[in-house]
């Protein structure tokens, strides 16, 4: 049992000392006297499957709630067709100080930026597009926590909207977009009590916020920062007397700021994999609340009476994968806990608290393999493996794209079966005598 403890201990040292996944566990073994040997030929159980919804916004909370808000309507033949629909509401930093019934409305622009972080776009950027934005009917209240399943009801008669326009989110090109509301918006504004725009909470008591929607099918998806100190919502009114002046709403950190997502994997290969699994040996991941990855692991129980060096899970994305859409940069892996829930896997949360999230891997690894280039998730679970071979864990872990909700990527990867680069778990055993 001390020897087993030895290792398990050896196990976490390495874990939060080395940050290259890739090495698989040579700094423990190499120049030592420690007999070993490396397993790798597990077949490994695991398919692809839909998770419910992703979490988009929780009240109050910046980490916790999307980065960005995303708009679109994309077919992909491997993953069928994902629309996204953003959904806003508003805080008043300039009020209005005149009475609505004595003023005239004018006009009323809505500028929103497109998010900073301009790689990784998911699909093809160079296309024009169409967007429409609509005025959302149902209450939006800035307590309850959004996923990505929930849609708002939207008025059916846009207030605004921008045809065929191409979409420049570049850092060199930092521009936005420009709504400007037509009269439908406009005469809506002049229904408001004249108390409306008194405060915050009188304008979502009466105004629930603005939707923006892709009209038909899109070549790609585009992200915005509604959150972005640029961003406002201005309605231009003049004075009785004839001077000109303006209502200013924004959207901040207390407002909310949700993605719907909505997936149909009709005539795709994702689907066609679920129907007839033994056709095609790979597995399909894809943020904002798309395919996840389950993965069954094998009977560890004749490991019992030995001691586990190191455990690393290696996937490999698939050749045929193409270039079209971003790869995610960044996956993790889960278990469920004992109330069912998805939570991340003692090694991953150990590595997170220690400030060395690298050293459990799960990042994009680029290799060069007989002059061709190859592409790897590498994941390190010593703990999770002792555990579980302990009886302590279940044989079911998850994998899905960290930050799902609001990283445009999927990849395709080779699943257990593939006979070029199967996904793989790799372990380092010594006998204890």
């Amino acid at each position: 049992m001390r020897n087993k403890a030895f290792f398990a201990i050896l196990a976490f040292v390495v874990l939060i000392a080395c940050n290259k996944p890739s090495d698989f566990g040579k700094e423990i073994i190499s120049g030592s006297n420690i007999p070993y040997e490396q397993l790798d030929t597990f077949v490994l159980n695991a398919v692809s499957e839909v998770d419910d919804s992703v979490r988009t916004y929780v009240p109050g909370s910046v980490s916790l709630t999307m980065s960005n808000s995303i708009v679109g309507n994309v077919d992909d033949p491997d993953f069928g067709n994902i629309q996204a629909e953003a959904y806003v509401n508003f805080a008043i930093e300039r009020i209005l100080n005149d009475s609505l019934n004595f003023i005239q409305l004018d006009s009323a622009v809505w500028e929103v930026y497109y998010d900073t972080d301009s790689t990784g776009q998911y699909g093809d950027i160079s296309q024009p597009m169409s967007l429409e934005v609509f005025r959302i009917q149902d209450s939006v209240k800035v307590q309850d926590t959004l996923y990505s399943t929930k849609s708002f009801v939207v008025d059916p008669v846009s207030v605004s909207g921008i045809y065929n326009f191409v979409p420049k989110p570049l850092p060199s090109d930092s521009t936005h977009l420009r709504f400007k509301m037509n009269d439908n918006f406009l005469n809506f504004l002049k229904t408001l009590p004249d108390t409306a725009f008194s405060n915050s909470i009188n304008m979502r008591n009466n105004f629930n916020g603005l939707a923006i929607k892709a009209v038909g099918k899109t070549k790609a998806l585009v992200r915005f920062n509604f959150i972005n100190s640029n961003n406002n919502l201005k309605i231009y009114y003049t004075k009785p007397g004839g001077k000109r002046d303006s209502i200013k709403l924004i959207t901040n950190v207390n407002c909310v700021r949700h993605t719907m997502y909505k997936h149909d994997y009709t005539g795709s290969r994702y689907l066609a994999s679920i129907t007839n699994p033994g056709t095609d040996s790979l597995l399909f991941i894809q943020s904002m609340a798309g395919p996840r990855v389950k993965i069954l692991l094998p009977d560890l129980s004749f490991l019992k009476n030995d001691a586990l060096n190191f455990a690393e899970l290696e996937m490999t994305v698939a050749d045929d994968n193409g270039t079209a859409f971003p790869k995610p940069p960044q996956l993790w892996l889960y278990k469920k806990n004992t109330s069912g829930s998805i939570v991340s896997i003692t090694d991953g949360t150990i590595a997170i608290n220690s400030g060395y999230r690298g050293a459990f891997g799960g990042s994009l690894e680029e290799f060069s393999i007989n002059q061709k280039t190859v592409f790897k998730y590498k994941f390190r679970l010593p703990k999770h493996i002792i555990d579980y071979i302990k009886g302590n864990e279940g044989k079911e872990l998850y994998i899905s794209v960290l930050g799902a909700s609001s990283v445009p990527s999927r990849v395709l990867i080779n699943g257990g079966k593939n006979k070029i680069n199967p996904l793989k778990l790799k372990l380092i055993v010594s006998k204890v005598i």
